[in-house]
């Protein structure tokens, strides 16, 4: 079987990770209408300095994501098997499609087209461009017979993976963070209040709660803002982050 080529071992520095992708049913038209207009809308990037152990508490997500790609680039594939599928586990679109790309490439795994394929239809349930051309690549590659064992076992990827299953986890982090947040009990942060890492280092209330962080509606549509664009080969995905280890793993 033929095998695509992906750019993951060639990345160039820490920050470069190859751009995978997949496809998926059309939603609800007032979905669809909210979906376009958070896709015309910019992205918002995270600073650096805000990825303190407390954030990732609220953004486990993001903290499983960003300690599974270090063991990639490590090329401990055991372990960043493990962790992006702790990070699908809270709707993590980008590790659902790297769990494909490792069950496909047999990388931390045996390789298993068919379960690879389920893996990146689910990576691209939201239609971001990317994954859902990729997911059709998988496809093309697959016989008959596979195609048929991939629908039937992408059942099972579904029932515990799916946005339906996986966005009110990490929407039940996100508004516990919310209604914790430093000076407000309504969420809102204003005025000189810091936040300080435990580094001893201070960070800007009003940076580190930004609303489209903690906010479900306004967290979602920045990423359908940023993965929805047709991109290059490879994409900024940010500095992998050492997670704190005094956080429970889920």
């Amino acid at each position: 079987m033929r095998r695509t080529v992906i750019g993951i071992d060639d990345m160039r520095n820490s920050r470069t990770i190859a751009c995978l992708l997949g496809l998926v049913a059309l939603p609800a038209l007032a979905a669809a209408s909210t979906k376009e207009s958070c896709r015309n809308m910019p992205s918002k990037p995270i600073p650096a300095e805000i990825m303190t152990a407390g954030f990732y508490e609220a953004h486990p997500d993001m903290r499983w994501r960003n300690t599974a790609l270090e063991a990639y680039k490590k090329r401990e594939y055991a372990t960043a098997m493990r962790d992006f599928k702790r990070a699908a586990g809270y709707a993590d679109k980008f590790s659902q499609f790297m769990v494909a790309h490792m069950y496909w490439e047999g990388l931390g795994t045996t390789t298993d087209a068919t379960l690879a394929y389920a893996w990146a239809d689910l990576a691209a349930e939201r239609e971001y461009y990317n994954f859902a051309t990729q997911r059709e690549a998988y496809w093309a590659q697959l016989s008959e017979q596979q195609r048929a064992e991939a629908v039937h076992r992408g059942q099972s990827v579904y029932d515990r993976y799916a946005d339906s299953v996986t966005k009110p986890n990490l929407e039940k982090r996100l508004r516990l963070a919310a209604r914790n947040m430093t000076g407000s009990r309504t969420g809102l942060v204003t005025g000189p209040l810091l936040v300080t890492d435990t580094k001893g280092n201070d960070i800007s209330a009003t940076v580190y709660y930004d609303q489209t962080y903690y906010q479900p509606e306004m967290y979602w549509c920045d990423q359908d803002a940023y993965w929805s664009r047709p991109m290059r080969s490879s994409v900024e995905v940010g500095m992998p982050q050492t997670a704190p280890a005094e956080i429970d793993r889920p």
